[in-house]
């Protein structure tokens, strides 16, 4: 398998170019640094399983309009270990948010780590920035006052694009700033809280412009 990463990083490459919602190559570049750090202080993972499943997370993504199984399709043409692959394929298949919420259940490492590297470009600087990237590029409205987030969504209502609070600031209620509370590994808590911090601060500045003192209060309640 020699230069596997390197042609995995290829094939995202392909699969994530001309994206703009904000799951582009970009994305998959600052994954696998995340996971690549976390590694370092997680004793005993396979660090070619997390690896590959950082870069190939993402390529079979609803938000990137395709369907079918790109993933395994390009494990299999690279003649990847069958067991590898297998362990690739359950680490994605474990990660996605909108399949497991704000309290996943993992049962391997590498899938701890795959979710929390993932989970961190969701969050602080980069998680503001790349859901407006998002709602740019889906037209999602930016913020609607009367539409108070529903704390009780379910996957498949969180994956709505139509329902009536999906909304841009929603979004850190309905999944970013539940991400702290979700991530698995001590190096993902401790860059997680730092993250959180930064999403709170920002939208306390944001309701304070727009005149939402009821936001900021319920912002204050909860977080």
């Amino acid at each position: 398998m020699d230069g596997i990463i390197e042609k995995a990083l290829d094939f995202a490459r392909m699969c994530h170019n001309g994206d703009c919602s904000g799951h582009d190559f970009q994305h998959i570049e600052r994954v696998l640094k995340n996971a690549e750090r976390i590694l370092t202080g997680e004793l005993g993972a396979d660090e070619l399983v997390v690896k590959l499943a950082a870069i190939l997370h993402d390529v079979d993504d609803y938000k990137l309009g395709v369907s079918g199984e790109r993933a395994n399709r390009f494990l299999t043409e690279n003649e990847v270990a069958a067991d590898v692959a297998a362990k690739v394929l359950d680490v994605i298949g474990a990660i996605s948010f909108s399949k497991s919420g704000s309290a996943p259940r993992f049962d391997t490492l590498e899938q701890k780590i795959v979710s929390d590297a993932d989970k961190l470009d969701a969050m602080g600087a980069i998680g503001v920035c790349r859901t407006v990237m998002y709602s740019a590029a889906t037209g999602r409205t930016l913020f609607n006052a009367a539409e108070f987030p529903d704390e009780n969504l379910t996957p498949e209502e969180y994956k709505n694009k139509n329902r009536r609070g999906n909304h841009s600031i929603n979004h850190f209620f309905d999944k970013l700033l539940k991400l702290k509370g979700a991530m698995q590994t001590e190096t993902g808590r401790r860059e997680a809280e730092r993250r959180h911090r930064f999403m709170v601060a920002f939208l306390e500045e944001f309701f304070e412009e727009v005149n939402a003192p009821q936001w900021a209060e319920y912002l204050k309640e909860r977080y």
